[in-house]
C-alpha cells in the first residue's frame, strides 16, 4: 500500500518548491542582519546590558563585521554598522542584501511589493551598492549571513566561558572583545578576503549621515523630549529650539550650529 501511494504522489502529487544551490561571485555581495546572544547575558559593570548585535558578511569570502547595537533595528543601527563594516573592510560591493527590515524597506501595495526607504535608497547610492532583500517567507535566501550568526556566536560564547566572567567594566571594553572574537573568525578567511578585496569598489570620500534628526524645544523645567524619553539640560536654554541628532547609542543637541 505504501508503495503505491509513494508511486501516485510521484505521478499525481503536488509540486515542490525547488532550491538552486546559490553561486557566489567575489565583489558582488555583502549582507546585514540583526541578532541576539540568546541565553547569553551580559552585564557593563554590573548591570545588565540589554543588546542586539549588528552584524555584516561578506558573501563570497565570508569577511565579518559584528557591532553592539543598544536599540532596535533601527535605521540609524543599519546605517552606522554598515558603515562602519565598510570603512573597516575598505571597499564597497557591488550589491547589500538584508531580509525585508523595515528600517530599508517599505511595502507597496495590496501585492505586497517592497520598495527601499528614501534615506536607505539614499545610503545604498551614496556607496554604489544595489539594495536587494529576501522575498517574502523565504529566509534560507540570506542563509549566507545567518548561518555566520550561528559560527560567531558559538565562538563568542566560548571565549566568555575561557574569559570566565560575563561582566565587562564599560561598552566600549565589551565592543573591543566582539570585535576581538570577529578578527579570528576573518583571520581563518584570509586568503579568500585578499583574493576578494581587489573585486570590491573604492569607499566615498566620506560617509552618509547614520543619524536621525529632531528639533525639540526645551521645557521650562529645562529637560527635553527625545521620543519619550526625557533629558536634562542647562537651564540657560529654557524655551530655545534644539536640533538633536539622535544615533542608535548617544545623541548631540545643537543650538544653531553649536554644539
Amino acid at each position: 500500500m505504501q508503495r503505491r501511494v509513494r508511486e501516485w504522489k510521484l505521478q499525481y502529487g503536488a509540486e515542490q518548491e525547488v532550491m538552486f544551490r546559490q553561486r557566489h561571485q567575489p565583489g558582488l555581495r555583502g549582507l546585514s542582519d540583526f541578532t541576539e546572544l540568546k541565553g547569553v547575558v551580559v552585564t557593563i559593570a554590573g548591570k545588565l546590558l540589554a543588546h542586539k548585535l549588528y552584524h555584516f558578511r561578506l558573501e563570497w569570502s565570508h569577511w565579518s563585521w559584528m557591532r553592539v547595537v543598544l536599540g532596535g533595528e533601527s535605521f540609524s543601527a543599519l546605517a552606522e554598522g554598515l558603515q562602519e563594516a565598510l570603512g573597516q573592510l575598505g571597499g564597497v560591493p557591488a550589491e547589500h542584501k538584508t531580509d525585508s527590515l523595515r528600517a530599508a524597506w517599505k511595502q507597496q501595495g495590496e501585492d505586497g511589493r517592497r520598495e527601499l526607504t528614501e534615506r536607505y535608497a539614499a545610503l545604498c547610492r551614496h556607496y554604489g551598492m544595489q539594495g536587494v532583500h529576501n522575498n517574502a517567507g523565504r529566509g534560507h535566501e540570506n542563509g549566507s549571513v545567518e548561518s555566520a550568526h550561528g559560527h560567531l556566536k558559538r565562538r563568542i560564547r566560548q571565549a566568555l566561558i575561557l574569559r570566565g566572567s560575563n561582566d565587562f567594566s564599560t561598552l566600549e571594553e565589551y565592543q573591543a572583545f566582539i570585535t576581538q572574537q570577529v578578527m579570528r573568525h576573518n583571520r581563518n578567511n584570509q586568503d579568500l578576503v585578499k583574493e576578494e578585496r581587489p573585486h570590491l569598489k573604492p569607499l566615498p570620500l566620506r560617509r552618509s549621515a547614520d543619524y536621525d534628526e529632531l528639533t525639540v524645544r526645551v521645557s521650562s523645567s529645562s529637560t527635553i523630549n527625545v521620543r519619550h524619553v526625557v533629558y536634562s539640560v542647562p537651564s540657560r536654554l529654557v524655551g530655545q529650539l534644539l536640533r538633536v541628532r539622535l544615533w542608535d547609542d548617544r545623541l548631540s543637541c545643537y543650538v544653531g550650529s553649536n554644539e
